[in-house]
């Protein structure tokens, strides 16, 4: 019985702070889509494929680079990787052509913020 309600409070802090950790990445995906969705005609799967991947990258370069006091380089050497998988993603459902229009909205997104 203690075993439980201490593997259960665990789980119940681990995820509570994995969520406060990752408000950042949803935050800049829903802008992004939102940006996306006015200047591209998605429909909902679409929009919502979009949200997800842009989502994993953001929380995924967030996890690799937080607290670790990486310079520069690495950073952006972490971004361009993050970039590439979510390119890569997004050709599964989309033209290279809408893709290459999504990153560039994307990044209109994160300029107007």
């Amino acid at each position: 019985m203690k075993k439980s309600i201490l593997l259960f409070t665990f789980l119940i802090t681990f995820s509570y702070i994995n969520s406060q950790e990752n408000k950042f990445a949803t935050k800049r995906a829903a802008n992004a889509v939102s940006v996306i969705s006015s200047e591209m005609d998605l429909t909902e799967s679409q929009a919502q494929f979009v949200q997800e991947t842009l989502y994993a990258k953001y929380s995924e370069n967030l996890l690799k680079i937080k607290g670790k006091n990486l310079p520069a380089a690495a950073k952006k050497e972490i971004f361009k990787n993050g970039a590439a998988t979510a390119k890569k993603r997004l050709l599964e459902k989309f033209s290279k052509e809408d893709v290459l229009k999504i990153n560039k909205l994307e990044k209109q997104s994160i300029k107007k913020k």
